[in-house]
């Protein structure tokens, strides 16, 4: 700062002989010091205002990061979507209600036994049509608990395997991943018959991997290739092994 004093002085002293006369020399160091003081504020906010750039541009770079991230968030959910509706669209058409099942009734010799069976068998594909009608909807906490009330009242149920793997679907869909595992673990255990053991397997690996936990990932996936070896989901866990 003292290579400024002597420029300050020069410039005051030249402001005129009288001028230069009239101010003591008191007079001139306090200006001197103001003018110094100036310097130092405008050396000050020129630093900051690099500070304040080089943060921008920082932020600015965090924000395109995020951005991208975001965009391949929002395309794998609309992925993971589209495929659970197609699938949903399939099982709807398997699932259709069986024309015969409602002219049984009106059959000759229909005793009353048979009769309360095909009853029941309607009140239980009602309530199960219910909850899937939720989940085509893509209501799903709605379809949730649909499903959990069709499983309460019919856990040997003709739905039964489905309605416990779409618990698992929607919770896997939803991002909520120990919740999904906990519910295809159910359908393993519980419908161990299920065709969908399969693809719960396959899935209980995927979260697993969504969890960070490479390694029971890996374990689950290896185990689908042992038990399921030819199913399409048996190739598709191969490709997360290699990875």
């Amino acid at each position: 700062m003292n290579r400024y004093r002597g420029a300050l002085v020069c410039i005051l002293l030249l402001l005129g002989t009288g001028s230069a006369q009239a101010i003591s020399k008191r007079a001139l160091e306090q200006r001197i010091v103001r003018l110094e003081r100036l310097i130092e504020q405008q050396s000050e906010m020129f630093l900051q205002l690099q500070q304040l750039q080089q943060e921008i541009r920082s932020i600015r770079g965090e924000l395109e990061v995020h951005g991208h991230t975001l965009d391949t968030i929002q395309r794998r959910q609309r992925e993971i979507y589209r495929d659970l509706d197609e699938r949903i669209g399939k099982l709807e058409r398997a699932s259709a209600p069986d024309s015969g099942a409602g002219t049984a009734r009106e059959q000759d010799g229909a005793g009353p036994e048979k009769e309360q069976e095909i009853i029941a068998a309607e009140q239980e594909q009602q309530l199960y049509q219910q909850a899937f009608a939720h989940l085509r909807k893509l209501e799903y906490p709605k379809a949730v608990t649909a499903f959990t009330r069709y499983l309460k009242s019919y856990p040997e149920g003709s739905y039964a395997a489905k309605a416990q793997y779409w618990l698992g679907e929607i919770r896997y869909v939803r991002g909520a991943y120990k919740q999904a595992i906990a519910a295809y673990r159910k359908l393993i255990e519980n419908y161990p018959d299920s065709s969908k053991l399969p693809e719960a397997m396959l899935k209980i690996g995927l979260s697993y991997r969504e969890l960070g936990k490479r390694s029971a990932a890996n374990k689950q996936l290896a185990a689908l290739v042992a038990r399921f070896p030819d199913s399409p989901e048996a190739e598709e866990a191969r490709k997360y092994l290699k990875k």
